[in-house]
């Protein structure tokens, strides 16, 4: 069944609406509303805007309310919420969804916000940021079962809803303790303004080291090394090897030290903790530690949590963004607190990542029943 045959065309939000057309709206006095826009969900309001306010072009705004669901056109291109009862404003990375008077198939809103949002995400294309058009919108098939169906499932997972709710709910908390603790003011420093490339080094990649030659090597005796790359998540490990040639050369290891995994493309900028231990790596990532120069006490992990948006700023927003390693070490300055208060906060944010994990699995958890629920209609 096409789009077209259950909703009403797709309602854009405004163009021109800029943030200086907001903050001129502000001015107003009369009632404010949520605005809303690419959000990845539209419950927690960032952003208000006066139910009067003009676009830019001097255009009143459109103001949304009654049942329907919000969706992103881009940004989080594909994410869409439910709302019923509620008034607010969407600016032009957003759509609402309303049912048609007379539908061909009766649809629940709220769940086909809920089991519908994987397809359009799929359907999303992406060059840097992820966009989602009308005309892709209207041409997709989705297979709705029976109206009484829908309502079966959801008295069964709205209580699984209201749970999940209060889970985003805990985890937005979390996330603004974290945020809190970074911007803790420290009370005695080792140094101040010291450039990144007086305290740390770095290790390059293994041009080479391909899935292939790792595969050939897993056989070879010797002590083995954790092969890491630019994606190191526990389903995506790349296995151990001994310390093998490749192209004609040794392989650079890491051994005996602690360090900070980069990745160099891919998710570009993010970091990892390296415990002790041993590991070489793929030419997409990596190993930052201490320079035999650095007479500091320096804690990798607190590193890591007080300067990733450091790490992150140098990285390009192309599709397969990279790493500049060359401008981070070039530009960054860093301040150095004692490390007994590095060791504080690590501790604190720590304790909070832990929490912020479990629930992340929760939600997992929840996300795989309504995954059953639906598999099985």
């Amino acid at each position: 069944m096409k789009f077209l045959d259950l909703f009403n065309p797709i309602a854009k939000g405004d163009f021109a609406l800029t943030e200086e057309a907001i903050y001129r709206s502000l001015q107003l006095g009369n009632t404010r509303i949520p605005l809303w826009g690419g959000n990845r969900e539209h419950k927690t309001v960032e952003r208000y805007v006066d139910e009067k306010a003009k676009t830019k072009t001097e255009k009143l705004i459109t103001v949304f309310e009654g049942d329907g669901i919000i969706l992103s056109l881009d940004g989080s291109a594909g994410s869409m919420t439910y709302k019923s009862g509620e008034r607010f404003a969407l600016n032009h990375h957003a759509g609402f969804i309303t049912k048609k008077k007379s539908p061909l198939q009766e649809i629940d809103l709220e769940f086909f916000s809920i089991f519908y949002q994987g397809q359009l995400e799929e359907a999303s294309v992406s060059d840097g940021s992820k966009t989602l058009s009308t005309s892709v919108i209207y041409s997709l098939d989705f297979d709705i079962p029976s109206y009484l169906v829908q309502c079966q499932i959801m008295d069964e997972i709205r209580p699984i809803q209201s749970y999940r709710s209060r889970l985003k709910d805990v985890t937005r908390r979390i996330e603004a303790l974290k945020e809190k603790i970074l911007s803790v003011e420290y009370n005695h420093f080792q140094v101040e303004r010291i450039p990144i490339r007086d305290v740390l080094d770095y290790l390059n990649g293994n041009s080479g080291l391909t899935e292939k030659e790792i595969y050939q090597s897993i056989l070879h005796e010797g002590e083995r090394y954790e092969v890491l790359s630019s994606s190191t998540l526990e389903d995506t490990r790349l296995g151990v090897i001994p310390q093998c040639r490749v192209n004609g050369k040794i392989i650079k290891v890491f051994e005996h030290r602690e360090g900070i995994l980069v990745a160099r493309n891919g998710n570009a900028g993010a970091t990892q903790f390296l415990e002790r231990g041993r590991y070489t790596i793929t030419d997409h990532a990596y190993i930052l530690y201490p320079s035999a120069k650095c007479k500091y006490e320096l804690s990798l992990q607190w590193l890591i949590i007080q300067y990733r948006s450091s790490f992150l700023e140098y990285s390009s927003s192309s599709d397969n963004g990279t790493w500049n390693m060359t401008g981070f070490f070039k530009d960054v300055m860093i301040d150095i607190p004692d490390f007994s208060e590095q060791l504080k906060i690590v501790k604190q944010y720590k304790e909070l990542e832990d929490r912020a994990t479990k629930l992340n699995k929760i939600e997992k958890s929840i996300q795989s029943v309504f995954s059953k629920i639906f598999s099985d209609v």
